[in-house]
């Protein structure tokens, strides 16, 4: 199977931004397709890591309670 950069190329910058997938005339819809569910994988991984950065840096910055030695552990 041989990707067409280009099509690749144009797909990845449309998921990447969040637009419908709509393949234009001359793009190859493999190579296409292909570049946008990449780029959609990535910013879902992307959007998550940023969950849980959040979510740990205002577990930090909770005040608790004296003698708490509870925690919330996030694998």
């Amino acid at each position: 199977m041989i990707i067409d950069l280009g099509s690749w190329e144009a797909g990845y910058g449309d998921g990447l931004l969040d637009r419908p997938s709509e393949c234009t005339p001359g793009l190859d819809q493999f190579s296409y397709s292909s570049g946008y569910r990449q780029a959609r994988a990535s910013r879902t991984r992307t959007q998550e890591a940023l969950l849980l950065r959040y979510i740990r840096s205002s577990m930090q910055g909770s005040p608790q309670r004296q003698g708490d030695t509870s925690r919330l552990i996030i694998i």
